[in-house]
């Protein structure tokens, strides 16, 4: 008789524990991830930093601009929606390599030997990629001359990081070079006692952007 009874309370037992792991999978479920949009912070303090290279072991010299005006409109989801719509100048004269003396030669013998680069314009063409990193297109225009300028990004939290390289003979900068090279010459000797400034820089620019997420 013990028996008949335990029989059945042990198979209520289960059904009633199995219907209580049933209700917690069903409230898991029902959980929504938040969704995050992205746009462009309008007082982020946007870095242009570029490095640049003299003698004939490529000793490399740092610099960045202290100025530099951003504009982007809308929000994303996406990142690279976002990136495509900035555009950009720079004001040459806001050149700093920490030494004075030497940010004056660079803007009046290279700079300013240039047609119309007073600013660097720029603005995005394309990106490709997703929300922690990817390609980005540049028209960069230097020397009156427009060039499309291939940049790596890649995203940390809200901060974004774009590196790349151009040349300035690309630009049209032959002249530049060698005027810089001339104003520079007994700084940019080598070793070897070659005089040599390279048309290669590199380039780092770093935003913030801001992350809405609901």
């Amino acid at each position: 008789m013990m028996k008949k009874i335990v029989l059945p309370i042990a198979i209520i037992s289960m059904f009633t524990i199995s219907s209580c792991g049933g209700d917690k999978s069903s409230e898991t479920n029902n959980e929504t991830e938040q969704t995050c949009f992205y746009s462009y912070e309008a007082t982020a303090a946007t870095q242009v930093k570029w490095t640049a290279f003299k003698t004939s072991d490529k000793v490399a010299v740092a610099g960045q601009f202290n100025q530099v005006n951003v504009t982007a409109n809308g929000k994303s989801t996406k990142i690279t929606d976002v990136l495509e719509t900035i555009k950009f100048n720079i004001p040459t004269s806001s050149t700093n390599t920490a030494k004075e003396e030497r940010d004056v030669k660079i803007v009046q013998s290279f700079f300013n030997v240039m047609e119309a680069t007073d600013l660097i314009f720029g603005h995005v063409k394309s990106a490709t990629g997703d929300n922690t990193s990817g390609t980005c297109t540049f028209y960069l225009t230097i020397n009156k001359v427009e060039k499309e300028v291939l940049l790596n990004y890649m995203v940390t939290d809200t901060t974004i990081k774009l590196t790349g390289e151009i040349d300035i003979l690309d630009f049209n900068g032959e002249n530049a070079i060698t005027s810089l090279n001339e104003a520079c010459k007994d700084l940019h000797k080598g070793t070897d006692g070659v005089s040599k400034t390279w048309p290669n820089v590199e380039l780092s620019i770093e935003t913030t952007l801001k992350k809405d997420c609901h």
